[in-house]
C-alpha cells in the first residue's frame, strides 16, 4: 500500500493546473507499475469525466479503493491532496513576508499547464491512433466541431457520444 500512496502523493506534488494536466501522468505510471491496463485506464477516465468531481481525484480514489478497498480510496484521495493543500498554506505564509509578482507566478503557472495538457493529449491521442478506428474518430471530429461552433453544454456530447459508441462501436 505504501507504493500506490507513495505515487499518489507524487503525482499530487507534480500536477497543477487542474484533472486533465494530470491524466497523461497517472496512465504513465499507473500501467507501467502494473496497477491499470491501458483498457482498465480508459474505463476509469470515462467513469471519472461522468461523476462528479475531479478527474484525478476520482482516478485515485477508485485505483485505491480497487486494490485496498475503503480505507484505501480514502488514503489514496488525502495522499493526492494533500501536496496542493501544503503548497497553497506555504504560498499563504510567504505571501505575508514576501510581495510575489502575482501575474508573473499565475503566467509561469499557466504555461507549465498548457505543457501537461498537451503532454496528456499527445499520450492519450497517440494509443487513439494506434488503435485506429475510423468510425471513432469521425465522432470525435464531429463532437469537436459542433463543442467549437454550438453554445451546447459538453454534458450533453459526454453522454450523446457514449450512447453513440454503444450504438455504433
Amino acid at each position: 500500500m505504501l507504493n500506490i500512496l507513495y505515487i499518489f502523493l507524487y503525482i499530487g506534488a507534480i500536477s497543477f493546473g487542474g484533472g486533465w494536466t494530470v491524466v497523461g501522468l497517472i496512465k504513465d505510471i499507473l500501467i507501467n507499475q502494473n496497477y491499470l491496463t491501458f483498457i482498465e485506464f480508459k474505463e476509469i477516465l470515462a467513469a471519472a469525466q461522468i461523476t462528479p468531481g475531479p478527474i484525478a481525484v476520482n482516478m485515485a480514489t477508485y485505483v485505491g479503493y480497487k486494490y485496498y478497498g475503503f480505507i484505501g480510496a480514502i488514503l489514496t484521495t488525502f495522499f493526492l491532496l494533500l501536496p496542493p493543500i501544503i503548497i497553497i498554506l506555504f504560498f499563504q505564509m510567504l505571501k505575508k513576508s514576501i510581495k510575489l509578482k502575482k501575474e508573473s507566478f499565475v503566467n509561469s503557472l499557466a504555461l507549465g499547464t498548457a505543457v501537461l495538457v498537451f503532454i496528456t493529449l499527445y499520450s492519450l491521442g497517440a494509443q487513439f491512433l494506434i488503435n485506429f478506428d475510423i468510425k471513432a474518430i469521425i465522432i470525435v471530429f464531429v463532437i469537436f466541431i459542433l463543442l467549437i461552433k454550438t453554445r451546447i453544454d459538453p454534458i450533453f456530447f459526454i453522454v450523446g457520444s457514449g450512447l453513440i459508441g454503444v450504438l455504433i462501436l
